[in-house]
């Protein structure tokens, strides 16, 4: 992967009708801010001779804002502008991740909650309110998460999140693409994890303890079994508090099955991550969105 980007259409919205005056289709790309620069970059180079007019967003011009309601239904069809002329879509990636939504910076502040229909009675909450809400549901995002041209679509479950065409035609990274998809097999995958002290033993579910003054080891950390042998078996990438996201090898650290191989996971299995010189419990959760997803190894039938 190069990035993650979410993709608006913004023809019908009022900053469209303001900054193009025009009816021709437009786009708003958005991308981690510490990555922009390079994504523009790229798209550029490709632009070759078509009639496409590029630009970056002046800092501020836009906000993002994320909006969700806990009773809200889930869907996974997007949209464009919105009949108040604001720029949205319904963020897909899982159940629950609510509405993504552009917004002049001056509509940021105190005064925000009301100035669309989307964002009518909600309160505002800080950023670490919504990553924790990504990392309940396994949800990486950015550069810090998911690291540009180290990290395969599968592995992050792109594919689960309906982010890969596999009808498409030829793109660097095809054949092993495409070949994954068939087989169906793939070992690892992004998970929730939940950090916990080795002493009060593993948590029972998944949920944001925030009397748990917890440190975050360093990513790329190696997730180890904790037994004699010390197996690596996933890696560390960010959290808060004591949730967060794991590179995690599904057969060794889940009850899922991928393959045809015996699974070696027991519910008895603990595994830890070490901070500094202490080591932290760490337990890998499957959410129900990527588990109804996963499919069953393939049994091989032989010819007698």
């Amino acid at each position: 992967m190069l990035n993650d980007v979410f993709v608006y259409p913004t023809l019908g919205s009022k900053w469209h009708a303001e900054t193009h005056k025009s009816e021709d289709l437009g786009y708003l790309v958005e991308v981690d801010a510490d990555d922009a620069a390079a994504l523009f970059k790229h798209v550029k180079r490709h632009k070759l001779r078509a009639k496409l007019a590029l630009r970056m967003l002046d800092e501020g011009e836009l906000d993002v804002w994320n909006a969700w309601r806990d009773d809200e239904r889930w869907t996974a069809h997007s949209q464009g502008a919105n009949e108040d002329g604001t720029i949205s879509l319904t963020d897909c990636r899982a159940p629950g991740m609510g509405q993504r939504i552009l917004l002049p910076s001056s509509s940021s502040g105190s005064g925000v909650v009301g100035n669309t229909a989307a964002l009518e009675g909600l309160e505002e909450a800080p950023l670490s309110a919504y990553t924790i809400r990504r990392y309940l549901r396994g949800v990486a995002e950015g550069q810090k998460e998911i690291p540009r041209e180290e990290t395969l679509p599968m592995n992050a479950n792109i594919d689960l999140m309906k982010g890969i065409d596999f009808k498409k035609g030829c793109y660097i990274g095809q054949e092993l693409t495409i070949r994954t998809h068939h087989t169906g097999v793939v070992r690892r995958r992004i998970l929730p994890i939940s950090l916990y002290n080795p002493a009060t033993g593993p948590p029972e579910k998944l949920e944001y303890d925030n009397s748990l003054a917890l440190p975050s080891p360093e990513r790329d950390t190696e997730i180890r079994k904790d037994d004699k042998r010390k197996r690596p078996t996933g890696k560390f990438i960010a959290s808060i508090g004591n949730i967060g996201l794991g590179m995690c090898r599904l057969e060794q650290m889940t009850d899922l099955v991928v393959s045809g191989e015996p699974s070696p996971y027991t519910p008895e299995d603990k595994f830890t991550v070490q901070v500094a010189e202490e080591n932290l419990g760490l337990k890998a959760f499957v959410p129900d969105w990527i588990r109804g997803q996963i499919r069953g190894p393939k049994i091989q039938k032989r010819v007698e």
